[in-house]
Formats: C-alpha cells, structure tokens, sequence
C-alpha cells in the first residue's frame, strides 16, 4: 500500500472505501456476540430485558451473555448421569431446569476494537459452560477462576502501552425470584422494591466481589493451568445470594454507562434511575428499559449494558 501522501484522489478514496469495509467486516463479526431476543430463556415467574448500546460503531467493550440451560440437553445429561448412578450429578443438572445464566462484563475503552477482547472472553466462556455441565452439573466459580488466569496470561505478556482489563458479573436467575452471582471489579445489582417504592442498598455481606478479570493470576490449585510466580494471586470468587422477595420487584445489572456521564460528572444511577423507575414499575422489563435508555442518552457518553430483571 502506498502511503496516503503518495496518493492521489482516485487511490485515496478506493483506500477509504477498502478501510471502511474492513471496519463494517469486523463489527459485524464482533456483533455475533450481542445478545438476540429470540435466544432468551424464558422462565414463569420472571420477565426480563437485556441489552447493548454502544457509544459508536455497533459494538464496543461492552459484553452480555444470557444462558439458556436447556439448549444443552439438560434432559439427555440427567437422563445419563441417572443411569451410571451419579445421582449427585444428576440432582446438580436439574437445578438448571428452573434458572437462567447471564453474564455482563465490561473491557476497558471505547473503541471498537475493545470489543476483540470481549469476543475472546465470550467464545472462551461459552466452551466453558459445557465443560462445566458435564463434569459439575452446574457453573461453578472455578470455571471463571479458569478464565481469569487465561486473561491474565494473555494480557500480562502484552507489549500494549495500556493492556485491557475486564470486569464482570455473572449470575443465575432462579423461577422464585432468587439471584446468586459473583463479581470481578464488577458494581454489584441495584434493587428496587415494588412495596417500599424505592432503591433498596445491598448490605455488605451481599457484595463480595473479586479483583478485574486478568490483573492477577487466580490461586493455583489442579484444576487451573500452571502460571509463572508472581508478587499476588486474585482470591477465590465469593458467591452471593439475594432474593427478589415480592411480586413486582426489579433489579438492574448494568455496565458503567448507568453511573457515570459526562466524563464522571453525573451520575444517574444516584440522582434519576429512582424516581423513573417510581413511575414505569408497573410496565414491562422492556418498556422499563427502553424508559431508563431514553433519559440516559440525554446525558451519557459512555457504551452501556442494562439488563432488566423482574418479579412477576
């Protein structure tokens, strides 16, 4: 290619338009990930929307991954584990029956390109999911102690000037409205009460969370490959549980384009999301979210990533 001052207009504009299409080529690729309405599992009790919005482009940083549990023949698996007597195996598989898997994480930046490292962590996780089936029944905190080493292998032998980091929540959403999930420099669910009207606070004890997903190395133990030794290793990821107790009930799971606009200045999350969701509780998790999105343009400058989950 001849650099662009060794062009002339003609070349110049046939250079732009290969350009262009190399761009349209990888965010449609990159776009592969986002999540589909058609693929979301569905559960009896409980209604919910989930969805990406990049700041530019059609992708970004931005990850969210929702689990259909019996698109991996559950039925087959415990019908299998039944017959070589692993009723352990067996009892853990059908827990799924009643629950939907979703992750949201988030790659530093902004740019387009951010997003490779979120296709890379999707098809990494996805693996993951059935080898985690099969040998556990369910996901386990080791698989994403598997994939924080795998990040960390990756970006500590980077020669970028700023390597990416990732943070991340993934959780299990159960018929009856229980939430269990754990969180990697990730913020933690925002809960709104549909009885007391308002954004109820997490104590404490509901928020354990980890470190970004590839800053340290996860502690070895057999299951995870061999890392060089380093000064620090990440904890183990902690497991939380809460519940949406009453019938009308929202949570929020969210990436930082709900709590920071303007460049960190404002902070909708604290100061807007309570009294909107005051006045659109009584709607559908999409009609919620489409609500939350139209005041949030007004002011991000940010991608985002909002799923909404509701009690029925």
């Amino acid at each position: 290619m001849k650099p662009i001052k060794g062009m002339d207009r003609a070349e110049l504009e046939k250079e732009l338009g290969r350009l262009r299409r190399e761009i349209e080529h990888f965010q449609n690729l990159a776009g592969l990930t986002l999540p589909r309405q058609d693929s979301f599992p569905q559960l009896p009790g409980i209604d919910y929307y989930v969805r990406s919005q990049p700041l530019q482009g059609k992708v970004s940083g931005d990850l969210a991954i929702t689990i259909n549990f019996h698109e991996h023949n559950l039925a087959k698996k415990i019908e299998r584990a039944l017959e070589q007597n692993n009723q352990q195996l067996a009892a853990a598989l059908s827990k799924n029956l009643d629950r939907f898997g979703i992750l949201i994480a988030d790659v530093a930046g902004h740019r387009i390109t951010d997003s490779t490292m979120g296709v890379y962590l999707y098809a990494a996780f996805k693996m993951g999911i059935g080898y985690e089936l099969e040998q556990h029944g369910e996901i386990t905190p080791r698989l994403f102690e598997k994939l924080n080493t795998r990040l960390y292998n990756l970006v500590s032998h980077s020669t970028m000037a700023s390597p990416p980091f990732v943070t991340m929540i993934y959780g299990e959403v159960a018929n009856d409205g229980r939430f269990r999930y754990l969180l990697a420099g990730h913020p933690p669910p925002l809960v709104f009460s549909n009885e007391n009207n308002r954004l109820e606070k997490l104590d404490g004890k509901y928020t354990a969370a980890s470190t970004f997903l590839g800053v340290l190395p996860s502690r070895y133990h057999h299951d995870i490959e061999h890392f060089e030794p380093t000064f620090g290793t990440k904890d183990h990821y902690a497991v939380n549980e809460i519940a949406l107790l009453g019938q009308g009930d929202i949570m929020l799971l969210y990436t930082d384009g709900l709590t920071e606009q303007k460049k960190g200045a404002m902070n909708f999350a604290g100061t807007g999301l309570e009294p909107l969701l005051q006045e659109v509780k009584a709607e559908k998790a999409k009609t919620i979210y489409q609500a939350i999105m139209k005041e949030l343009r007004r002011h991000s400058d940010d991608d985002v990533t909002i799923a909404v989950i509701k009690k029925k």
